[in-house]
């Protein structure tokens, strides 16, 4: 498990609370090259869920219609329940992912109307700018996926970012 470098105290990465431990939106950089948000989960998040983070410090599990008002992008680690306090990461480096079946590897990945779950198929407004997984995946899952800095939602198969 990776830790945080970041010169504060923070809590543990897998750990979860019902009270704030420290500011919502705090992000740190971790022992592993990723970064981290400390986040309060607006619903249950499942451990490896891909997560919409919010302006405000708040999360919630990511599909295709949250996609078109969000664009910031968490990786869920451990669960989080909900009106629960805990981390996400964000990018920088290997990060394991809840993906769909017969996905590929290397490919970009995109959104689906299953919450927390990633995909290869193209899906227009839900494309994960900067994360691939690096091996594919035949059963349905977390995989290790590689998130280059932050991750973010594009506007599909053109590569570029929805204002």
């Amino acid at each position: 498990m990776a830790f945080s470098t970041t010169p504060i105290v923070t809590p543990q990465m897998n750990s979860t609370s019902s009270s704030a431990l420290m500011p919502t939106g705090t992000k740190v950089t971790l022992s592993d090259g990723n970064t981290a948000q400390y986040v309060r989960a607006t619903s249950a998040i499942s451990q490896y869920a891909a997560v919409a983070v919010y302006a405000n410090g708040s999360a919630q599990s990511l599909n295709t219609t949250l996609a078109a008002s969000v664009k910031t992008i968490g990786f869920a680690q451990t669960s989080i329940a909900s009106a629960y306090y805990g981390w996400v990461h964000l990018g920088g480096g290997p990060v394991n992912v809840a993906l769909a079946a017969n996905c590929a590897a290397s490919v970009p990945l995109y959104t689906t109307a299953t919450a927390g779950v990633l995909d290869d198929a193209t899906v227009t407004g839900g494309l994960a700018l900067g994360l691939v997984a690096t091996s594919a995946v035949v059963t349905a899952g977390a995989a290790t996926c590689i998130a280059a800095g932050a991750c973010v939602i594009g506007s599909g198969a053109t590569n570029t970012v929805t204002p």
